[in-house]
């Protein structure tokens, strides 16, 4: 299979490709993306950085490719061949586009909008037909004759999507379609969106700065850094279980205590003790280690398990003693920091049982939930 390649196969799934950074793609190394059709791929940034925008990266991807033997097929349709010189016109290949500012036309109503794709490619009872139709996917209905600056966001995000769809494009691009609304309408529009991607089956390209948008949105996800596909699996399997240490500093919140394999700590081939200035714990082996004595020991804030005198979970194993330095109430949670001499570490409980700052306290993690990496 040839580099840069990408086409879409039969199937229904979401298969997300996180980015680190796409700023080197002069220097990627050569992969293959498959894309289901039907499956959403987002496109993870680290980072606000709007001179690096994925779409805009893609443009100079293919401009790469071309000297990389490059070709993009789409639905068993090739668009684009650095070989053989195929290039068919981006408004040809059946692509839609929602853009993160919507781009409603302001002197145009609902229907006006979502109608446009339409205009030169159909007849007029076809038109009324599907726009009357996608309008009442999307609860537009009654506001067909509405002009678009009378929307709220909401609104204005769906008029968005339904102009995207009513020409029934193969694959719908969306850069950050989410980004300009409030944090409520943000979760209630991830949810719908996922269910009308699931139900026209429709292959999409997802941009997002938001990584829990990116998990909720996802079956599969692939992290890629420096050009390189670095881990693929599903969006518990990277957040809990991450294969490369790369992966579990980029996704959510991570503790990395430095410490001290013991390879003679007589564990199993899964597991092994390590000694570090919190205490000595029994941790899982990640893919990346390969022995070395000195490794970083992973765990989230949320697998902090704070016990009282009596308490003994996780049979005695990995306990360790701190004062609490900090406790941030965030609403739903609180995030605690638990200053373990020169170490400070991050837990994560519900507010009811945050415990109150300046007190010792002990605490464990269980050895399932903790990771060893190389320093």
């Amino acid at each position: 299979m040839s580099s840069n390649f990408i086409q879409a196969l039969e199937g229904n799934h979401l298969y997300p490709i996180t980015d680190r950074d796409l700023s080197g793609l002069s220097h990627a190394e050569q992969v293959d993306f498959l894309i289901d059709s039907g499956a959403t791929l987002i496109q993870l940034r680290e980072k606000v950085d709007p001179p690096l925008r994925f779409f805009e990266q893609a443009e100079s991807a293919v401009r790469v490719a071309r000297d990389r033997g490059a070709k993009i097929i789409i639905n068993d349709r090739k668009v684009f061949s650095a070989n053989d010189g195929t290039f068919i016109p981006p408004e040809q290949r059946h692509i839609g586009m929602v853009f993160q500012s919507y781009a409603i036309w302001p002197h145009m109503t609902v229907f006006q909008n979502v109608a446009y794709p339409l205009a030169s490619a159909a007849k007029r009872s076809e038109i009324n037909d599907r726009v009357s139709g996608i309008l009442d996917r999307l609860s537009l209905g009654a506001l067909a004759d509405r002009l678009a600056p009378n929307l709220s966001g909401g609104q204005q995000q769906r008029v968005a999507l339904a102009r995207a769809l009513v020409a029934q494009p193969q694959i719908l691009l969306l850069d950050e379609p989410l980004s300009n609304l409030d944090a409520k309408l943000r979760e209630q529009m991830r949810f719908e969106l996922k269910s009308l991607q699931e139900s026209f089956s429709i292959t999409a390209v997802y941009v997002t700065h938001d990584q829990e948008e990116a998990l909720a949105l996802s079956d599969r996800i692939g992290l890629m850094h420096e050009g390189t596909l670095l881990e693929v699996g599903t969006p518990a399997d990277l957040y809990l279980r991450p294969a490369h240490r790369i992966t579990a500093d980029f996704l959510g919140t991570a503790n990395f205590v430095p410490a001290q394999a013991d390879v003679r700590g007589g564990m199993t081939s899964e597991e092994l003790v390590v000694c570090s200035p919190i205490g000595n714990f029994v941790a899982r082996r990640s893919a990346e280690w390969q022995g070395s004595d000195a490794v970083l020991l992973f765990f989230r804030p949320e697998n902090v398990e704070f016990n009282s005198g009596s308490d003994l979970s996780s049979n005695g194993k990995n306990m360790a003693m701190g004062k609490i330095e900090r406790v941030t109430f965030l609403g739903n949670s609180a995030d605690v920091v638990i200053r373990c001499g020169t170490i400070a570490l991050r837990a994560r409980v519900h507010p009811t049982r945050a415990p109150e700052a300046g007190i010792q306290v002990k605490f464990s993690v269980a050895p399932e939930s903790c990771i060893i990496f190389p320093a």
